[in-house]
């Protein structure tokens, strides 16, 4: 078969050109089999080796061009005569069946896409496998494209045609005319397998014209409907992506009004101008679908990360358009950089505004949080290769919390991969063994699909609790949610998650779906791993029992369970309470505590005291009684401003974490005039103020807005041990109630806000557990001042059992 035949774009239908088209595709096969070679040269029998499409060079540091052009439009190819009565006649009744190409442990399986130089042909490949460590040992062989994309809803309604010829059987020779293309594929054995049709979409596209090509993607790669095997394949899944030649991210077809194919064309211009015309007003439309573009659900996939960050080669593939993935990366820094004012140009277009949808910060978006953190994920070798991580599994956890997968116990088994502590890629000797002597007293959490979700976030966070020495795990909003129905016959009994697992629902900006609606609290206080912002426990560690594990050491005072009349291990009906019931008070919803005891810790800390007031600060605007509570008085000529006021607005740290700067005073001075008529802060206002945007002032508003956004401020009464008997106030979070208990919980960076609860039963002196609200910022408390001077005795504190 010419290919010069299959480049005119008009469509072959005479019956005598099928046949001849035939006859050569199928006397090619047959030297191809009778010489015992693949398609591309190698031998078939003691050498295998196959080839793949070359990855996208990055863009050079070189200009090209003056300005942007848009791209031509994908042109459609129309099926032949023979490959209409193909599709008509649905003669693949045999569905396939992974026992025609089974795998042991430590093989994976490759698809050969057949060559077609007509895009909406029929998709035919073949499966072979291969034992890895034979892949990995002959990368230049055996070039494979790994697929990193999105299943995308809908049914698997899409048939891709599985090849059982094997290379030394030639297919019989078809006899018939307009006929000749369905005689050809039934004569070559073929089988059935449903595939949804994003990916189908991709197939068509990266199918080549003149060669075949490897591919490994999880769906057809994997028998889904083994477990075993598909346990098998994620433990090597880090393997797969680190050996593939070249990692194919797909972010499905283009869409129809060309805004995607612009976007991607518009990366290159903006890679290639180095005058600052890209960003003029002008191509505010070609901002805002390069924003359209990085919404496009591969960016909420929590597998994405461990696919990218092991690649050795990547691509972004949209639609017939691609572009190297360092080029993507640079743009989104680019755009990250000067976001706010490419906004501000993209709103003054009132239909470039509605395509925002909400959109105020790019910060949550995925494509950011990509870039961002990817970039730091390995230590690599001259020539590409990783040579060790440079995060832990912790710091991984946290900063990539909002990214989804349909199954929630990934959340812990999608990061282990790239990890310090767990990564199983080939390293140095050195790193191996540090890494492993470092981890025989607490070994890493491992896949098990057996358990339910609840003992897999228990079990991570035992881990990171005795790896740390920190109890603020139990502050990040890290976890993804239960289900509300389980996946299959195979997922675990659904569980209740505790209130110290806390949600990334709760987060600042929520999950990858959600953050497009802009904040939705302030940021966490106790900041990352290996940076936190404060030291409220003063460097004391943690005590803490979990479940049925051994009980914490009795205090001095403290009476016995059978004292207290106590029966921990039976069902107990608990109805909330507050350490002091005020009259008129409606009872809360009860609680019933369960008898495997799986959603209770118990965790040694102080109170420093109880919440007495509260008043909410809703979306960026900072209440007068709040900055009354502080020490702002309006009727006075504004001269200065109280340090209570400007460092709690700011949680006392810059946007960094670190101590404020003094220009902090003079800029929280200049939006204390600004306040609105009712005595309020509205931060958002005064940020949409032009002259507001480089100023310092946009800056601390910024900062106050991170701390405070959808918050309470609140006032509590000090602890009866605090002799001094001072007020305290701070920032808690929003569902902080007066009577709630503000403690300091040893081995935590920052003070937490705990809810009472008390049995129905009777209403002792301690309470039956506690409930965790959230994590709160007190005032001159986050740096160990609450326990200085306590004697021994008043630093052993007290037992919290959350739950």
């Amino acid at each position: 078969m010419s290919l010069e035949r299959f480049e005119s774009p008009e469509p072959m239908s005479e019956a005598g050109s099928l046949r001849e088209e035939a006859m050569q595709y199928h006397n090619e096969q047959r030297q191809i089999a009778s010489a015992g070679k693949l398609p591309n040269g190698t031998s078939a029998s003691r050498k295998r080796g196959f080839g793949t499409v070359e990855p996208t060079p990055a863009t050079p540091a070189k200009r090209q061009q003056t300005g942007f052009i848009d791209g031509p439009h994908t042109r459609k190819d129309q099926l032949t005569k023979g490959q209409q009565l193909l599709r008509a006649a649905n003669l693949y009744e045999k569905r396939y069946d992974y026992k025609d190409c089974p795998i042991e442990q430590g093989e994976i399986r490759l698809m050969l896409l057949k060559r077609n130089p007509n895009r909406f042909a029929e998709v035919i490949i073949e499966l072979k496998s291969f034992p890895i460590q034979e892949i990995v040992e002959n990368p230049e062989d055996f070039k494979f494209t790994a697929l990193s994309y999105n299943w995308g809803s809908g049914d698997e309604n899409k048939i891709v045609l599985v090849d059982m010829l094997q290379d030394n059987e030639p297919p019989s020779v078809p006899v018939m005319h307009d006929f000749s293309e369905v005689a050809t594929q039934f004569n070559r054995k073929m089988k059935r397998l449903s595939v949804k049709p994003n990916l189908y979409a991709f197939l068509q596209e990266f199918r080549q014209p003149d060669k075949e090509v490897a591919i490994w993607v999880d769906r057809i790669c994997i028998n889904q409907k083994d477990n075993k095997e598909k346990q098998d394949q994620v433990a090597i899944m880090g393997q797969i992506y680190s050996t593939a030649a070249n990692v194919a991210i797909w972010l499905g077809p283009a869409d129809e009004h060309g805004k995607t194919d612009r976007a991607m064309d518009f990366i290159s211009f903006i890679l290639q101008d180095d005058t600052g015309e890209k960003f003029k007003e002008r191509y505010a439309t070609n901002w805002s679908e390069l924003l359209h573009l990085m919404r496009r659900r591969w960016f909420s996939r929590r597998w994405i990360i461990q696919e990218l960050a092991l690649a050795k080669s990547a691509e972004v593939r949209c639609g017939s358009k691609k572009v190297n993935w360092r080029d993507f990366s640079d743009a989104v820094s680019i755009f990250a950089l000067r976001f706010d004012s490419i906004l501000k140009d993209i709103k003054r277009d009132p239909k470039l505004e509605k395509s925002l949808e909400g959109i105020k910060d790019m910060k949550p978006l995925g494509a950011r949080i990509l870039v961002d953190v990817l970039s730091n994920t390995f230590q690599r070798q001259v020539d590409g290769n990783i040579y060790a991580p440079r995060q832990g599994l912790e710091s991984l956890i946290s900063s990539l919390s909002t990214f989804e997968t349909s199954d929630p116990r990934d959340t812990i088994y999608t990061l282990l991969n790239l990890a310090k502590e767990t990564c199983k890629l080939p390293s140095s000797n050195s790193v191996q063994q540090r890494r492993q002597s470092m981890q025989e007293g607490n070994p890493p959490p491992e896949p098990d699909y057996s358990i339910d979700l609840l003992q897999v976030y228990t079990n991570f966070i035992k881990w990171c609790i005795e790896d740390s020495g920190s109890l603020d795990i139990l502050c990040r909003h890290w976890a993804l949610p239960e289900l509300k129905q389980v996946l299959d016959e195979h997922y675990p009994r659904l569980v209740e998650l505790p209130s110290w697992i806390k949600t990334v629902h709760e987060s600042a900006y929520g999950s990858q779906t959600e953050g497009f609606g802009g904040r939705r609290t302030g940021d966490s206080f106790v900041g990352v791993p290996e940076a936190r912002c404060y030291n409220a426990s003063h460097g004391l560690p943690p005590t803490i029992s979990f479940g049925r594990d051994n009980a914490l050491p009795k205090q001095p005072d403290q009476p016995s369970d059978e004292n207290t009349g106590e029966e921990h291990d039976k069902t107990d009906s608990i109805a909330p309470s507050r350490q002091r019931p005020v009259a008129g008070r409606k009872v809360l919803r009860a609680r019933r505590i369960t008898s495997d005891m799986n959603l209770t810790i118990t965790i040694r800390g102080l109170c420093i005291g109880v919440v007495s007031d509260t008043h909410p600060m809703y979306e960026g605007i900072i209440p007068r009684q709040v900055l009354r509570s502080l020490g702002h008085d309006p009727r006075t000529e504004l001269q200065g401003v109280a340090d209570t006021v400007w460092r709690t607005l700011v949680a006392d740290r810059d946007a960094d974490g670190k101590a404020p700067p003094a220009w902090y005073h003079r800029a929280c001075m200049t939006c204390l005039v600004s306040d609105t008529g009712a005595g309020n802060i509205d931060t958002n206002a005064i940020l949409q103020q032009d002259e507001a945007a480089t100023n310092l002032k946009a800056d601390y508003l910024k900062r106050v807005q991170a701390v405070c956004w959808n918050r309470k401020y609140i006032e509590c009464e000090a602890a009866p041990e605090d002799k001094n008997n001072r007020k305290l106030v701070g920032i808690a979070p929003q569902d902080s109630k007066v009577d709630d208990v503000v403690c300091i919980l040893y081995g935590c960076s920052v003070p937490c806000v705990l809810r009472p609860f008390w049995s129905e039963r009777g209403r002792g002196e301690q309470p039956s557990y506690y409930e965790l609200v959230g994590e709160a910022f007190v005032l001159g408390q986050m740096d160990g001042e609450a326990l200085d001077g306590l004697t021994e005795e008043e630093l052993a504190g007290e037992d919290f059992r959350l739950m």
